[in-house]
């Protein structure tokens, strides 16, 4: 399952704009930034307005670069397309 997740994460992600390449620097991000303060949180749980505010502090706090802070918005939009298009609930945002 976490397979089939996987591809389907990169292909939304590609169609969201992400090339292979960027999903997996975004991934890379996502764990080495986000992950390392705390638990990947349950994306579905968070309404887009809240997630955003979230994440922007985020942002500020970790100090990415313009450039990384787009990368790594772009792949958790991704992410939140992957999971609700698939229906997903009750899993962590998984990198």
């Amino acid at each position: 399952m976490k397979l089939t997740f996987v591809i389907v994460a990169i292909a939304l992600a590609t169609a969201a704009g992400l090339t292979p390449k960027e999903t997996a620097a975004g991934r890379k991000l996502y764990v080495e930034k986000c992950g390392r303060c705390h638990k990947f949180h349950k994306i579905e749980k968070y309404p887009e307005p809240a997630w955003n505010m979230w994440l922007g502090q985020m942002i500020v706090k970790t100090k990415l670069t313009p450039e990384q802070a787009d990368l790594l918005t772009r792949y958790l939009q991704s992410l939140r397309a992957s999971h609700a298009e698939n229906g997903a609930s009750g899993g962590a945002a998984q990198p």
